[in-house]
């Protein structure tokens, strides 16, 4: 069993001073991945409200863990903390399994490059344009559950048709602006592509951001993509956003993007 929260507590935590905490992953995400790489019997996905959140350690392990669960051993992260106001730790995990009968198995930091491995790290890679460092810690493409809405239909009209991706998770963390090889998956197919997110300055100056993504394998009658549910997989930056002098330098730059991502696809292999 893998015990996990939801929502994240920062989200309430946070609502206080306004600090809004951008998400690596939302539950949806979070299942999916555990069942792709770790699979186990149960998910248990515990609400943290207001409640919850004042709940002493003493509290969560007497009603969850011992009463609920009736657990015969625990694993939990070196720096696991637990309780209101973070009052329980590991060691305090440790001290209660011995005193109640079950066992308590901390797994120590796992290190990427000397580095230990945390979702704050993770983040920082990500907003300081180091993919390759955020994925290498994931062990995986950082991912982006969305469904493909209608956009303006411009990229018809260039060329390089995109599908527009609508992200599940309103606070969910983006990558800075640019373009991406990417990989996008729904239920029928997967296809490598390009994905720009940003604000297309060479058409106009506005500021809602948009995720599009032109596929290069889309199988025959799949072409309609509006409404599906795909997951967006961001492999590698290849550059930032820019505003293009004319349309014809900017089709310039997608054909010369495209055979940068496809060099790269033919020696691609997965984190």
């Amino acid at each position: 069993m893998v015990i996990t929260f939801h929502p994240h507590p920062q989200q309430l935590l946070r609502e206080s001073d306004k600090r809004p905490i951008r998400l690596l992953t939302g539950i949806d995400e979070r299942a999916t991945l555990i069942e792709k790489y770790a699979p186990v019997d149960i998910l248990l996905v515990l609400n943290f409200n207001h409640g919850f959140s004042t709940m002493s350690a003493d509290e969560f392990a007497e009603t969850v863990l011992e009463n609920a669960l009736h657990v015969k051993h625990v694993v939990v992260g070196y720096d696991h903390r637990f309780g209101h106001q973070r009052e329980g730790d590991a060691a305090w995990l440790e001290a209660r399994g011995k005193a109640k009968g079950y066992g308590v198995n901390v797994v120590g930091p796992i290190n990427n490059e000397d580095l230990p491995v945390s979702s704050t790290l993770i983040r920082d890679h990500i907003q300081s344009d180091r993919l390759d460092l955020a994925n290498a810690m994931l062990g995986h493409a950082y991912t982006l559950f969305g469904t493909v809405v209608k956009g303006e239909q411009r990229g018809q009209s260039l060329n390089f048709p995109t599908a527009n991706v609508e992200p599940h998770l309103d606070n969910k963390l983006l990558p800075n602006k640019g373009v991406y090889l990417s990989r996008v998956t729904t239920s029928e197919f997967s296809s490598f592509g390009m994905c720009n997110i940003g604000v297309r300055p060479t058409f106009k100056n506005g500021s809602e951001i948009t995720i599009e993504v032109n596929l290069f394998n889309i199988p025959e009658g799949q072409e309609n993509l509006y409404g599906n549910k795909v997951t967006l997989e961001f492999l590698q930056k290849l550059r930032d956003e820019k505003k293009f002098s004319s349309v014809d330098d900017l089709i310039e730059q997608l054909e010369n993007d495209k055979k940068t991502c496809k060099a790269i696809i033919e020696n691609y292999r997965d984190v």
